[in-house]
């Protein structure tokens, strides 16, 4: 059964997203693609990249894990030929068709932990063709040290969250709990508290786990940003290109 209370957060996901620059992003992919028209999306959330890569006259093949997140995708992009909405696992997902490229944004990774990242690094090589592309982001060690350990207060009129951390070094990973207050049209607010683990991954670890994946030509960029070669030890978030041997 679906967790009730991110049933709930798919319904402000997009207004806590509304500082990315999702355009930008998309640009990035369809140049790092190169010519690709067939791709795969996972972790889609509310299809945000895929209703602007689906613009672009690319077909999409877009999964979530979330059913409520694939609804709104789906009010987002309505009956898109060229689009198909999929509930999927990360780890272990299935799909009758091979791909030119796969993208995975927003963090997907950092959702699961070494031995997920592992399953889905080779679930992703069995569906790409040979050569097939495959890039994905996830927030570095530096922004859960430096951003992930205090607790934030946000109030924009229409939402005021709390959001608490709570590191567990042994693991490597953060838990977070986020209290939301949402205004409604009486003018009353509503709670709706948000759970999750994200797992902090480095840069040798992801880039070892692709190599053993059979993937080439990795390459790493800083928030998606050209300029590939070091990361800059400030970076938020590194992104990640290979290729499928």
């Amino acid at each position: 059964m679906q967790n009730k209370s991110y049933k709930e957060f798919s319904q402000i996901y997009d207004l806590l997203m509304d500082d990315i620059n999702y355009e930008k992003w998309t640009s990035f992919i369809i140049e790092k693609i190169d010519g690709s028209r067939k791709i795969l999306e996972a972790a889609c959330g509310t299809g945000s990249i895929t209703r602007l890569l689906a613009e672009a006259d690319i077909k999409v093949t877009a999964f979530d894990l979330s059913e409520d997140m694939l609804m709104r995708a789906y009010e987002k992009l309505g009956r898109n030929p060229g689009v198909k909405l999929l509930n999927q696992d990360m780890t272990n997902f299935k799909i009758d068709d091979r791909f030119e490229a796969c993208v995975c944004c927003c963090d997907g990774i950092n959702y699961l932990t070494e031995n997920q990242t592992a399953l889905f690094f080779k679930n992703v090589r069995e569906h790409l063709n040979p050569g097939g592309k495959f890039i994905f982001d996830m927030s570095t060690e530096y922004k859960y040290e430096t951003m992930f350990n205090e607790t934030y207060v946000y109030d924009d009129g229409e939402v005021f969250y709390v959001w608490e951390n709570m590191s567990d070094e042994c693991s490597n990973k953060i838990d977070m709990e986020i209290n939301f207050f949402v205004r409604d049209s009486s003018d009353k607010y509503s709670r709706i508290t948000e759970e999750q683990t994200q797992y902090i991954h480095t840069i040798k670890n992801i880039v070892d786990m692709l190599k053993s994946e059979g993937f080439s030509n990795i390459k790493i960029y800083d928030d998606y940003n050209n300029g590939a070669g070091v990361l800059p030890e400030e970076s938020l978030r590194a992104v990640f290109c290979a290729e499928k041997l």
